[in-house]
């Protein structure tokens, strides 16, 4: 069967940045419906003599027609879905059942993509075919595992090349987290090392107002300034969502500390690498810990004391390391920051964040938290013991251990 207008108009349209699948959908089956003589309105004006002449000729007309009519729609409608899904693959992956079992061990796999939420995130400008460069056909085989260090379709612009993360897998690789140590030779237990996805989803953005008063949202106001020099809607909000995010944090402290705590946490994990296995329970225990947990976004969380001021959060040292904010030379430093506590001294590099309870770490914390919990018990548990027989005495009155005579 030969392909009508109506088809070729969705073949030419799909690749159109601006109209989703629904109506991509919609107009197939337009298509569709002609092909199968599901239309008779060009019958009702055709008499039965002059039938396939005149019906011809409407044909021509009303797919054309509807071909100008579709074509209108999408150049006038600037605000549908900006998804870019060129491919049409969220024809399939729109539905929120779709998914797999993975493997003998039979890992579950949600395949469900939820397009406004993609829309909002830091990768929606990315084609699908970006990512999942092993997909050329639909539809296609089981996908390969996502490469983080492809280049993308996307331009730098103070380089003016293609994007790439691979700078940022250096800094990874050089870093604590790294699998290869000074010497370039492997670590110990490299299958414990972080990758990109362990760390990393795809983050919405957090856009914030900044015309009087911080808060979250978009400034409309600042979008009026915008519109003085940039004209399309579209790249203004997509800018304005990319700075404002990353002029403040994309994860609140308590986030921030969620994700650590998947390797931190682990207690088999950190044994083996001789590290503390309370480093999480003694964060959650300090004010700063506390203040996460209320979600207050002006305490410091993990990467903002254990990263350099002005560095990227993949270039975290070990604490031995001269250069690291957390070496004994520098934590008033890191401290001492303006965001922080500005008067501080290097005095205040004595204190441990991460002290535990311990008589070898810090047996002067030991023997003054012992003797605060004796003192406290020696004093609460008398009083508590008194009021109990008080109060047993008012319930019972009448009783008495003496016996009657």
């Amino acid at each position: 069967m030969t392909q009508n207008p109506v088809h070729k108009t969705f073949f030419l349209l799909r690749a159109h940045s601006k109209i989703n699948y629904q109506f991509c959908k919609l107009i197939s089956l337009a298509g569709k419906a002609w092909n199968q003589r599901h239309i008779e309105i060009c019958r009702v004006f055709t008499t039965q003599s002059g039938r396939m002449n005149r019906l011809a000729k409407c044909k021509v007309i009303f797919e054309w027609a509807l071909s100008l009519l579709v074509l209108c729609f999408v150049l006038s409608s600037p605000k549908i879905a900006v998804a870019a899904d060129i491919g049409n693959c969220l024809l399939c992956h729109k539905y929120p059942g779709l998914s797999r079992i993975e493997g003998d061990k039979g890992i579950f796999r949600l395949l469900y993509v939820n397009e406004k939420t993609f829309n909002s995130s830091m990768h929606a400008k990315v084609k699908c075919e970006g990512c999942h460069t092993d997909i050329k056909k639909i539809p296609h085989d089981p996908a390969k595992k996502v490469d983080c260090l492809t280049q993308c379709h996307i331009i730098e612009p103070s380089s003016e090349q293609k994007f790439s993360h691979k700078d940022v897998a250096q800094f990874l690789e050089n870093s604590v987290h790294g699998k290869l140590d000074e010497t370039k030779q492997l670590k110990k237990f490299p299958e414990d090392r972080p990758t990109c996805k362990k760390c990393h989803d795809n983050p919405l953005y957090r856009p914030v107002s900044l015309n009087k008063t911080m808060m979250p949202g978009i400034s409309d106001q600042s979008i009026g300034r915008c519109r003085v020099c940039h004209k399309k809607d579209e790249f203004i909000y997509r800018f304005y969502n990319h700075v404002t995010t990353r002029l403040r944090r994309s994860r609140n402290p308590k986030n921030i500390t969620e994700v650590c705590i998947r390797c931190h946490d682990d207690i088999n994990l950190v044994k083996r690498h001789g590290m503390s296995i309370k480093a999480v329970a003694t964060y959650k225990e300090s004010f700063h810990g506390k203040a996460a947990e209320f979600l207050d976004e002006r305490i410091p969380d993990c990467l903002d004391c254990h990263v350099n001021r002005g560095e990227s959060v993949h270039q975290m040292l070990s604490a031995k390391n001269t250069l690291s904010s957390t070496h004994e030379n520098n934590k008033y430093k890191t401290c001492s920051n303006i965001e922080c506590h500005p008067k501080a001294t290097p005095r205040l590099a004595q204190f441990k964040v991460h002290a535990e309870f311990s008589k070898t770490q810090d047996p002067k914390r030991y023997y003054f938290e012992s003797a605060f919990i004796i003192l406290t018990g020696g004093t609460l548990l008398p009083l508590l013991g008194i009021m109990l027989l008080d109060s047993i005495r008012r319930l019972f009155p009448t009783l008495s251990r003496r016996r009657k005579k």
